[in-house]
């Protein structure tokens, strides 16, 4: 009697299994994809059942399906000699067309096999989406170079969400045509995005860095302890003195050792094969803020007073508001702090691009000698002493701030300047008024 089963797959390089329907019959197997991929933390230990609610759903409803299928065969099944397990997978797996695959079921599946950060923006894309058709189905059939335009024209007034949303319908595409198609089958078969081209983000360059002078007041500024300026304060400078670190990486990181703090990039670990990891090195200048804020199961604190790292960046962007305001920076934002070690290390210690880049925890641009090179952290945070040691040399040598003094100094001899050469108002004139003297009697 045929039957059908679910499997785990091998663990990939990502620590996740695919799930996969075996269909038996006899001594035959055939096995069936089901697309969705599970971390080990989402296996039952006991039962080898999923624990994930939605993949779990996705995957017993497949398995539903395919079973009220088979027994529909059971006749078939039963009195044919030469039948065997990938004879009957053939006829109970539904073969696809461009009019039956629906792009926003498919993209919801294709969101519930994965776990990262950018699964947020694809939901908010699919609203949209939504909004534009008056509608929740689209088939495949229906993307079309007009349809992608006029999608285009409904976000002209969001700039960043127009390079995004498209961006993304472009990735779930292709992701579909990979899923579909085969070498002897080809389900979707027109590609829009031969003709259409997503419109790209135009960046204006350098324009959020800060200058040394703003970070230093930054730096010495006193904010209330315990309030939210105070950990705004606190989290910008740890992040420039951590060669930029994003606060859901300040929130994540679960490893230090021997002063090294060794994580992989939240926003790029699941798109990058090297899951982008990178080691920085605490200089000693900061050893007061990290004891400040050091963490139990992590390397901060901050999940314990937090309970998303999206809700922690809230959080700091709020208060360096009001730290901005108060020092004279509008709209400070704590990616700022990115931009300007960035800005200061280029262009201050004169340290090369790729060694910025690669501080920074970007892709380089030498591919290929990255295969051959093997990756050494020593460089990057050498420059990061360099860069700390520079901008807060007088702080480290426990003297006053040389260039806050010239500020000071600058501020009060303009205040001096604009009194003397104010000119002297001028008195009132009034007029005497004549006396009268009385008519003789």
């Amino acid at each position: 009697m045929a039957t059908i089963t679910t499997e785990f797959g091998k663990v990939s390089s990502k620590k996740q299994r695919a799930v996969y329907l075996l269909v038996r019959d006899k001594k035959t197997v055939k096995r069936i994809i089901t697309g969705v991929k599970v971390d080990e933390s989402e296996i039952s230990p006991k039962t080898k059942k999923i624990k994930n609610f939605e993949k779990a759903q996705i995957v017993e409803k497949l398995k539903t399906e395919l079973a009220v299928k088979m027994s529909t065969l059971a006749p078939e099944i039963h009195y044919t000699d030469n039948m065997d397990a990938t004879k009957i997978a053939s006829k109970i797996v539904k073969k696809k067309n461009a009019e039956t695959v629906e792009f926003f079921g498919f993209a919801r599946m294709w969101m519930a096999r994965r776990d990262t950060k950018s699964m947020r923006n694809y939901s908010c894309m699919l609203n949209k989406l939504e909004e534009f058709l008056k509608r929740d189905s689209l088939d495949f059939s229906e993307i079309t170079y007009t349809l992608l335009k006029d999608f285009e024209d409904y976000l002209s007034d969001f700039t960043r969400a127009k390079s995004m949303y498209l961006g993304e319908i472009r990735h779930l595409y292709r992701e579909a045509m990979l899923e579909y198609n085969t070498d002897e089958e080809t389900v979707i078969k027109n590609d829009p995005f031969l003709r259409y081209k997503a419109p790209k983000q135009v960046l204006k360059l350098g324009v959020r860095s800060l200058t040394m002078l703003d970070l230093l007041k930054i730096y010495h500024y006193k904010a209330n302890p315990g309030s939210r300026v105070e950990l705004a304060r606190d989290c910008f400078i740890l992040s420039f003195c951590l060669m930029g670190m994003n606060s859901a990486d300040l929130y994540n990181a679960t490893k230090i050792e021997k002063g090294v703090i060794k994580y992989e990039r939240t926003k790029t670990k699941d798109r990058r094969s090297d899951d982008a990891y990178i080691e920085v090195k605490v200089h000693p200048f900061i050893k007061t803020l990290m004891k400040k804020y050091a963490g139990t199961t992590r390397v901060f604190s901050f999940y314990k007073r937090y309970v998303t790292a999206e809700n922690f960046n809230n959080n700091i962007n709020r208060g360096l508001k009001k730290l901005g305001t108060a020092i004279g920076i509008d709209n400070l934002q704590y990616y700022q702090a990115r931009h300007t070690f960035a800005t200061l290390s280029r262009n201050m210690m004169k340290f090369s691009k790729s060694d910025v880049d690669e501080a920074l925890n970007h892709v380089g641009k030498y591919g290929i000698a990255d295969v051959y090179i093997t990756k050494d952290f020593n460089i990057i945070n050498e420059n990061n002493f360099k860069l700390i040691e520079e901008v807060f040399k007088d702080e480290i040598a426990g003297k006053p701030n040389s260039i806050l003094a010239a500020e000071a100094e600058k501020a009060k001899a303009a205040k001096n300047d604009a009194k003397t050469e104010a000119p002297k108002a001028k008195r009132p004139y009034h007029r005497k008024a004549k006396t009268t003297t009385n008519a003789k009697k």
